[in-house]
C-alpha cells in the first residue's frame, strides 16, 4: 500500500511507498546538518547571485522568439513579482529591462550571448560540487562533461522559462477558442484559469527533478528523484510564501540599508532557496541508500553497501563505502549466498 501504519516497539509507524517516514526525515536531518548544509548554501547562493545577471544577458534575444517582447517582459515580471519579494524584484526588473531593450543588448547568436551563456552556467558548476557533498559522492566526471551538463541545465531553465511562456500568454486565448468553438467559453476560461497553477508547480518540480538527476555523480531511480523534487517544491513554495510575507509585513530593508535593501533580500531569498535545494538532494541521498526502508530486496544494490537479510534498510553511514573505486571491497562484504550474479534489481521497481 502507497501509505500505511506499523506497530512497533516504539509506537505506530508511518510507512508510505514501503519507507518509515519517521527513521527517514530524523536521517535527512542529521546528514543536512553533517554535510554543513546551511554552508553549501551560502557558497551555492553566492555564485547564483553573480551568475543570474549574464543568464539574464543570455536569455534576453530570447523573449522576442515568443511574441511581442514588451508583453513577454511585462507577464515574466509579473509572475517573478509572485515569487521574488518586493525589494528584490524591484532590482530585478530594473537590471532585465535595462538589458531587454538595450541597443546594445546580444543577438540569439552571438559572442555576448555565448559569454553570457558560459557566466550563467557558472550557478550549476558550483551546485554540482555541493550536490555531491550532499549525496557523499566524488565528482569523476571529465571537465568537459560536467561543463556540457552546466551549459545543458542552462539552455534547459531558458526552455522551461520559454514553455511557461508560451503556455501562460496564450492559454487564455486558447482556451477561449476552444470554449467558443463547443459553446462553453467561460467554462473553459475559468478552469484554464485553475489549472494555471498546477502547471507552475509542475513547471518548478521539472526543474528540480533536472537539477537532481543531471548534477550528482550518481545514477538514481526517477521515482526517487521525483519524491525529493516534489518535496523540494512545496517547500520552497512555504520558504517563499514566508519570506515575502516578512519583507512585505516585518521588514524594513529599504529604510535600514537603502537602494542596496534589495540586493540583500534578493540574496537572502536565493540562500533560502538553495537550503531547500540541498535539502531536498539530502532527501533523495537517503531514499537512495535504502534508510527506512522497511522491505528491500536482496541483493538490491544502494549507494555504499549491499542489502542482504540481515542488514535491511539502514544507512549507507553504517557502511561507508564508494562503489565505484572499491569493487573488492564490496566483493569482501557480499555473502556468497546473497551475492547477486547479474545487475541488482532497483527496490523502487
Amino acid at each position: 500500500m502507497p501509505f500505511s501504519t506499523h506497530d512497533s516497539a516504539a509506537g505506530k509507524a508511518v510507512i508510505i511507498k514501503g519507507f518509515r517516514v519517521g527513521p527517514l526525515l530524523k536521517t535527512t536531518g542529521k546528514e543536512i546538518l553533517n554535510d554543513n548544509v546551511l554552508g553549501l548554501a551560502a557558497q551555492a547562493a553566492y555564485n547564483a547571485f553573480f551568475s543570474i545577471f549574464p543568464f539574464f544577458l543570455f536569455a534576453a534575444p530570447l523573449l522576442s522568439l515568443f511574441g511581442d517582447k514588451q508583453k513577454t517582459f511585462t507577464w515574466l515580471m509579473n509572475q517573478l513579482a509572485t515569487i521574488v519579494p518586493g525589494e528584490a524584484i524591484d532590482l530585478v526588473r530594473s537590471v532585465i529591462k535595462d538589458v531587454v531593450f538595450s541597443n546594445n543588448a546580444p543577438g540569439i547568436i552571438s559572442v555576448g550571448a555565448v559569454l553570457a551563456l558560459w557566466s550563467g552556467s557558472a550557478v550549476f558548476g558550483a551546485l554540482i560540487n555541493t550536490l555531491n557533498t550532499a549525496y557523499n559522492v566524488t565528482e569523476t566526471r571529465p571537465w568537459w562533461k560536467r561543463i556540457l551538463i552546466q551549459l545543458a541545465c542552462v539552455l534547459a531553465l531558458g526552455l522551461l522559462t520559454g514553455v511557461a511562456s508560451i503556455v501562460m500568454l496564450a492559454g487564455p486565448e486558447l482556451a477561449k477558442g476552444i470554449g467558443q468553438r463547443i459553446g462553453l467559453d467561460r467554462p473553459f476560461v475559468i478552469a484554464w484559469t485553475v489549472a494555471q497553477y498546477p502547471v507552475a508547480v509542475a513547471m518548478i518540480i521539472a526543474a528540480f527533478f533536472l537539477v537532481y538527476r543531471f548534477l550528482p555523480n550518481l545514477k538514481q531511480h526517477p521515482r526517487q528523484i521525483l519524491v525529493g523534487a516534489t518535496a523540494a517544491t512545496v517547500l520552497w513554495i512555504g520558504v517563499t510564501l514566508l519570506f515575502r510575507l516578512y519583507v512585505t509585513d516585518f521588514g524594513s530593508y529599504n529604510k535600514t540599508y537603502g537602494t542596496i535593501g534589495g540586493v540583500i533580500v534578493l540574496l537572502t531569498w536565493m540562500y533560502l532557496t538553495m537550503i531547500v535545494l540541498l535539502a531536498g538532494g539530502e532527501l533523495n541521498s537517503e531514499l537512495h541508500n535504502g534508510t527506512g526502508a522497511t522491505e528491500p530486496r536482496r541483493g538490491a544494490v544502494y549507494a555504499g553497501r549491499v542489502v542482504t537479510a540481515a542488514n535491511p534498510g539502514r544507512s549507507s553511514m553504517d557502511m561507508p563505502l564508494n562503489l565505484s573505486s572499491s569493487p573488492t571491497q564490496l566483493a569482501s562484504i557480499v555473502p556468497t549466498s546473497t551475492a547477486p550474479s547479474s545487475p541488482a534489481p532497483d527496490p523502487e521497481q
